[in-house]
C-alpha cells in the first residue's frame, strides 16, 4: 500500500490536460443538473421544466466550478501540492471536490436567498458533488492516460535484429583523406556542425567524439545499416542506441542513455522513426 501511494503518477501535469479536465467537469455537472435536475434543484418549478431561468442558473453553475477549478489548478496546487505521487493526487483530488463543493454551496445559498444556510446542507452538498464528479473524473483520467500511452513509447527495450558488434561502419571525408571505422554497437549519432560532421561515439564505454570535413548527405549516402536514421536536419542517429522514446504532439525525443539530453526528432522525420519503432519494436 505504501508503494502504491508513493508511485509517480503524471496525470493533469501540462496546462492542455488541466484545461481539458476542467472543461469536461464543468460541462459534464452543467448538463447533469439540466437532464436530471437531482438534488431538488429545480423544486420551484412543479413542471420541472427547462425555463430561462433554470437554464441560466445551471449554466452559473458550470462557471462557477470551471472558475474554483481554474484557481486551485493554476494558481494553488504550484504551491499546495509540488509531488507527483499517487497520495497527493489523492488529497488534490479531494481538495478540489471539498472547494468546489464550498463555493456551489454558496451559490446555490445566494441564488436562493441564503434558504438551506445549514452544515448539514454543506455536508450534504459535499457529498453530492463527489458522486456527480466520481465519473467525469474517471473518465478524464483513463482519457489521459489512454493518450499517454498511445504518445509515448517509454522505456523501450530495443532488441536488435542483427549482431551489432560484427557490423562495421565506415566514414569517410568529403576527399577521402580521412576515415573512421565503427561497429554500430559503438555509434551513438552524428550531428553536422558547419563544414564537418561530428561523430559520437563509445570507446571502451567512454564517450567520443570524431570531426570529419563532409556533409550530412555523403555521410547518410555511405550508411549501410537500417538501424542508423536521419532524424533532423543535423542529426543522425544510431536507433539502437535509444532507450526510450516520447512523443509529445508533433514531436518525437529520442534518448540515449549515455547523453544528458534527449535528441529531436524534426516533423519532417517523424513517420520514418515511428515506422520503424512500429517494425522492429512492437
Amino acid at each position: 500500500m505504501q508503494n502504491f501511494l508513493s508511485s509517480p503518477i503524471n496525470s493533469f501535469t501540462t496546462s492542455k490536460e488541466k484545461w481539458l479536465f476542467i472543461g469536461f467537469i464543468a460541462v459534464f455537472v452543467t448538463l447533469f443538473l439540466l437532464i436530471f435536475q437531482p438534488f431538488g434543484v429545480n423544486n420551484f418549478d412543479p413542471a420541472h421544466k427547462i425555463g430561462k431561468v433554470f437554464l441560466w442558473s445551471m449554466i452559473g453553475f458550470g462557471l462557477v466550478i470551471a472558475s474554483t477549478l481554474a484557481i486551485f489548478e493554476f494558481l494553488l496546487i504550484p504551491f499546495l501540492f509540488k509531488k507527483n505521487t499517487m497520495l497527493v493526487f489523492v488529497l488534490r483530488i479531494i481538495s478540489e471536490l471539498i472547494l468546489v463543493a464550498t463555493t456551489i454551496f454558496l451559490y446555490y445559498n445566494f441564488l436562493g436567498n441564503f434558504h438551506d444556510w445549514h452544515f448539514s446542507s454543506y455536508l450534504d452538498f459535499i457529498f453530492n458533488i463527489t458522486v456527480m464528479s466520481i465519473i467525469p473524473i474517471a473518465l478524464v483520467i483513463l482519457y489521459s492516460s489512454f493518450k499517454r500511452t498511445k504518445q509515448a513509447y517509454q522505456y523501450l527495450k530495443l532488441q536488435p535484429k542483427q549482431e551489432l558488434s560484427q557490423t562495421f561502419l565506415i566514414f569517410e571525408s568529403s576527399s577521402g583523406k580521412d576515415s573512421i571505422s565503427l561497429t554500430l554497437n559503438d555509434l551513438l549519432f552524428i550531428e553536422a556542425q558547419d563544414n564537418y560532421v561530428s561523430i559520437t561515439f563509445l570507446e571502451r564505454e567512454k564517450l567520443k567524439k570524431q570531426l570529419l570535413r563532409a556533409t550530412m548527405k555523403e555521410i547518410e549516402d555511405k550508411i549501410v545499416s537500417d538501424f542508423v536514421l536521419r532524424c533532423h536536419r543535423s542529426f543522425i542517429v544510431n536507433m539502437n542506441k535509444v532507450e526510450k522514446v516520447i512523443k509529445e504532439g508533433h514531436q518525437l525525443k529520442l534518448f540515449i542513455p549515455e547523453l544528458s539530453h534527449p535528441i529531436i526528432v524534426s516533423r519532417t522525420f517523424v513517420s520514418n522513426i515511428l515506422s520503424f519503432l512500429d517494425v522492429h519494436h512492437k
